[in-house]
């Protein structure tokens, strides 16, 4: 066997007090003695018994240090160490209360103060309810008058809705695991809009499963809006600051998720009332600005009949010159077209001309110089078209420029 260091060992049984139930988190009572204060904030006291005592340390914000006073009876919760430094057994306090507190109160206290830290209760996290859920789940015993109440308060008012109970002991030793994992179950069904857990009235012992950290946790981690309706109105548990919305009652909690079907149908018939007077008002008030106008356009006509007379004498003034533009514009096409006819060689061949082309070319004569002797000629006249070949005339040399014949 190997040799251990004192701080492998205090390591070791310090982990040891982390992982034991009793010694991970406690509730001690006792008499206070031996009081002191560091500078850093930091108390530090005896807490004892007439057998024995602890040494005890509340650190700076710690709840509850001005119940730390020499003499006086208080509870203290906590967790056990052992300071290396000293080898001391101590407690590390996080939560002092009055012993008069009693230990049920004090433990809620101590809940309370260490969930809302972690962020259980914040209110920005709290969910809507939906306004018109399909299926409801129930957390509560099947045995239990709470299970027909809200049975009774859902088909009330709104008859339609399904109801489905997950059954769990309510109270006892077994109830906050059953609770949980009936919280925990609900939640595996996608189609569950809300979830409701209660249960009736009873004492503080009763309804203790309610204030289980087990059961806070299990709403807290629920993905479907859970409703609480725990005991009466004076109860307020842990799992109700949770929740995303806490009810008084069980009657209540099913009140919260469910309309109220006549209610409904009597704010639709109130709201078709209000529709129809308003429309009537409208109309009526529209008539009478419509009639107003009408008046008024009456009244203001015999200008508007002057302003028409103006506009109409205006487009007559319009279309006269429009037309006497265009009749001078037309005019002078009919000239520019005359002219065009003029130069044309159809009018030029009907006044005598002749027009004589060189059929070897293609080209026109204009001159004798544009063909030679044997060339192929057309003469266009007036009426046709006449057919030659030029060539030399006797008794002219070969050179003589030839003839049209």
């Amino acid at each position: 066997m190997s040799a251990l260091t004192v701080t492998d060992i205090i390591t070791h049984l310090n982990h040891l007090f982390s992982v034991d139930e009793i010694t991970s988190d406690l509730c001690i009572i006792g008499e206070v003695s031996r009081v002191s204060t560091a500078s850093s904030g930091h108390s530090y006291f005896t807490i004892k018994d007439s057998d024995s005592s602890l040494d005890c340390a509340l650190f700076r914000g710690g709840i509850g240090s001005e119940h730390i006073q020499q003499g006086s009876e208080i509870l203290v919760f906590g967790k056990v160490s052992i300071y290396g430094k000293s080898g001391r057994l101590q407690v590390i306090a996080n939560l002092i209360q009055p012993s008069g507190t009693g230990l049920l109160q004090a433990k809620f206290e101590e809940m309370k103060i260490r969930l809302e830290k972690e962020g259980l209760f914040d209110v920005s996290r709290k969910r809507n309810l939906p306004k018109f859920p399909r299926i409801i789940g129930v957390v509560t015993s099947e045995d239990a008058a709470a299970w027909e109440d809200i049975k009774r308060a859902i088909t009330r008012r709104f008859p339609k809705v399904e109801i489905r109970l997950c059954h769990s002991l309510v109270q006892g030793d077994e109830a906050p695991k059953q609770i949980s994992e009936a919280i925990s179950l609900l939640n595996d069904y996608s189609d569950i809009d809300v979830i409701i857990v209660g249960r009736g009235g009873g004492s503080v012992e009763d309804l203790w499963a309610f204030n289980e950290e087990v059961v806070a946790r299990a709403i807290f981690s629920s993905r479907i809006p859970v409703v609480t309706g725990i005991g009466h109105e004076t109860d307020l548990s842990i799992s109700d600051m949770v929740a995303d919305f806490s009810a008084s009652t069980p009657t209540a909690a099913a009140v919260s998720v469910v309309p109220d079907l006549l209610e409904i149908n009597q704010q639709i018939l109130n709201f078709k009332r209000r529709f129809n007077h308003s429309l009537s008002l409208g109309l009526e008030k529209s008539k009478n600005i419509l009639s107003l106008k009408i008046n008024a356009i009456n009244h203001l006509s015999p200008d508007f009949d002057y302003y028409k007379f103006r506009i109409d004498e205006s487009m007559i003034k319009i279309d006269t010159l429009f037309s006497d533009q265009f009749k001078n514009m037309i005019e002078k096409i009919q000239r520019f077209e005359e002219k065009l006819s003029d130069l044309s060689p159809t009018n030029t061949i009907s006044r005598g001309y002749s027009i004589v082309q060189n059929k070897k070319n293609g080209k026109i004569v204009k001159s004798k110089n544009d063909v030679k002797p044997g060339d192929k000629f057309s003469v266009q006249v007036s009426d046709g078209i006449i057919d030659g070949v030029t060539e030399i005339p006797e008794g002219e040399s070969s050179n003589h420029q030839p003839q049209l014949l």
